[in-house]
């Protein structure tokens, strides 16, 4: 499913505004495309990097602090997570960013119901994004609609969907998130957020 699909179904558009949508189906999509828009410095660090599933001598589960998912720049954490889903339920994640340091991250990650959260870790210089999955989720085969920012929210995630809305707008050059996002339940997620950090505050 491409971005002119998920919003408009199969109805034609003039072409001028298809190439807007499939050009950015095709930045969200192509790794390469992703690297070319990183500054020079870290630029360098991703296309000198190793492409890879895991890390070399990576312990613990994937996703994990000491296993983190190597992906290509936050560019690159942001659409792997934008393919994430419960292979249980088959639901999409959210997320938001709230820690980087240098060469890696940390996401906080949430379902719509708020009742599922938990911190995935990434590798961000690769050129490319781990085909692996954390235990319990499945990839998409393409991401479609953005669900989560790069940016750190102390609200998280009330407001969510313009925030993402913003992000796509500088990333993809359109506007565009999923709708789920506008229907989180903020107050039950935020409650599992803070049970969350408390437990890795005391790690």
């Amino acid at each position: 499913m491409s971005f002119l699909n998920g919003l408009f179904g199969r109805t034609s558009l003039e072409p001028m505004d298809t190439r807007i949508y499939d050009d950015a189906a095709a930045l969200f999509n192509s790794a390469a495309a992703q690297n070319e828009t990183a500054d020079g410095e870290e630029k360098a660090k991703i296309s000198s990097g190793s492409a890879c599933d895991a890390l070399p001598g990576a312990t613990g589960p994937f996703g994990s602090k000491y296993n983190p998912v190597p992906v290509n720049g936050l560019f690159g954490a942001w659409a792997y997570m934008s393919r994430l889903r419960s292979l249980r339920t088959g639901n999409a994640v959210f997320f938001h960013l709230a820690v980087r340091h240098d060469g890696e991250a940390l996401f906080e990650v949430i379902s719509r119901s708020g009742n599922e959260v938990f911190d995935l870790w990434f590798s961000l210089y690769h050129p490319r994004q781990s085909r692996n999955v954390p235990d319990g989720y499945i990839l998409e085969k393409e991401a479609v609609f953005p669900r989560g920012i790069t940016t750190t929210a102390a609200d998280f995630p009330a407001a969510l969907y313009g925030k993402i809305k913003k992000e796509t707008k500088r990333r993809l050059h359109v506007e565009v998130a999923d709708k789920n996002s506008k229907y989180i339940d903020v107050e039950r997620a935020q409650e599992n957020l803070r049970s969350l950090r408390s437990e890795r505050d005391e790690l």
